[in-house]
């Protein structure tokens, strides 16, 4: 088969990286894949893998962009693309509506994002993966009556490159360079080591962040050389970056530490005692063999364990709390020093999550899936092309999202001015 992949941007986050491997996945299995994007850091990803990458429109106004449908629609020409894979919302209707109406081209779509699929999605014409229990459920019986395909496919992890040091099973996957990592960022001194690698983004992300960097500030005066380092950039970096200088004062030592965006994020994960992490940073930490504690939203942390695995099958590693509490109060703070304090139970939880990722996770049985997944969607090709009314139907509902956001917006404008004015 042929087959172009869109993820959702190429930046450095994890539905992203996703997109990356699977494509490569795919490719290794016999398959033809291009990978079609923007600029960003990604891109280097996408050159290590060996997959040729088409460029997209730099800007886009507005999203879904009619230029970027126009691009898909000639790269499916162009290269003659038998199936079409996007990431998130706005790539597959972007596809959907440059790819599925000139030519009847499938388009599969995966969702790795929390939340429920928004108004303007296309019912029909376009089967879906989806990364966690929750919205698995929510969407077969959103889509069910209409036959839509909809598949269970969890965060992939590339084992053969994620994994303990010393472990690797591929001897082509370049080297962890602990020691360098450690120089480079003066993490030198053995001492008890919090790993946290994210995106530093507000939407989602905020939370998890500051709530990790307080606890370890509160443990630290208790727990001799504790430090957290802190992987990623992003829009609220210089935020983090004045919570950590103010915390490291009060300490009087570098206990949070920033590295910044890091290509290669696998040494920090080799480094850690204990991983904190949500999403695919969680099974990476865990591909490691690291203890890992997922800390979500609204006061939500904990460990993933044997106990607790059920407890993520609903919403991915990942979860949501009654309500953020004071830092004093956190339960973060005790189930980290709960792990760095006990050895035999940090080596006894990280080798059961390491059998768990290599169970459950790992990339080739992904990519396996997949592309069934993909020679289905072809199957139903002669399918696909009696649904161009859907599209029609798509871009009415976009139409009324694009004006109930401006209306929101409009009245948001309202009421600030009224509040300036009483001011």
């Amino acid at each position: 088969m042929r087959i172009l992949v869109c993820p959702h941007d190429m930046q450095l986050g994890g539905s992203s990286i996703n997109a990356v491997d699977l494509a490569r996945a795919v490719r290794d299995l016999g398959h033809e894949v291009w990978v079609m994007g923007r600029q960003g850091p990604l891109r280097q990803r996408v050159a290590a893998a060996g997959l040729p990458l088409l460029a997209l429109p730099e800007r886009a106004h507005v999203r879904p962009s009619p230029a970027v449908s126009r691009a898909i629609a000639a790269a499916v020409r162009r290269h003659r693309i038998d199936v079409v894979h996007t990431y998130e919302y706005w790539p597959l209707v972007e596809a959907f509506l440059g790819a599925f109406v000139p030519r009847g081209t499938p388009v599969l779509g995966t969702i790795m994002s929390m939340g429920s699929l928004p108004p303007y999605f296309p019912r029909t014409g376009v089967p879906l993966t989806v990364g966690y229990g929750d919205l698995y459920q929510e969407t077969g019986e959103l889509r069910g009556l209409e036959g839509a395909r909809v598949h269970l496919l969890e965060p992939p992890v590339d084992t053969t490159i994620d994994h303990p040091v010393g472990l690797g099973v591929n001897g082509s996957a370049p080297e962890v360079d602990v020691a360098g990592f450690a120089a480079e960022h003066g993490l030198v001194k053995p001492a008890p080591t919090v790993v946290l690698v994210s995106r530093l983004a507000r939407h989602l992300k905020q939370e998890h962040l500051e709530r990790t960097m307080d606890a370890v500030a509160r443990l630290a005066p208790e727990l001799p050389g504790l430090r957290l380092v802190l992987v990623g950039g992003g829009s609220i970096e210089s935020e983090l970056q004045a919570r950590a200088a103010q915390s490291n004062a009060v300490l009087g030592r570098q206990a949070i530490v920033l590295t910044g965006e890091l290509a290669d994020p696998r040494p920090a994960y080799a480094l850690a005692d204990v991983v904190v992490g949500m999403g695919s940073s969680a099974l990476r930490g865990m591909a490691f063999g690291k203890p890992t504690v997922v800390v979500g939203e609204q006061g939500f942390s904990k460990p993933v364990t044997a106990e607790t695995i059920g407890e993520f099958d609903g919403l991915g590693f990942y979860g949501l709390g009654a309500g953020r509490v004071p830092v004093a109060n956190d339960p973060l703070a005790d189930q980290l020093a709960a792990l760095l304090r006990n050895s035999a139970e940090r080596e006894r939880i990280g080798a059961w999550s390491l059998d768990l990722v290599h169970e459950r996770f790992a990339l080739d049985g992904q990519a396996q899936r997949l592309v069934e997944w993909y020679e289905q969607a072809c199957a139903d090709r002669s399918v696909a092309r009696g649904r161009v009314g859907e599209a029609v139907r798509v871009g009415g509902r976009l139409v009324g999202f694009k004006a109930g956001q401006r209306g929101q917006a409009l009245r948001r404008q309202v009421r600030d001015r009224r509040g300036g004015a009483r001011g």
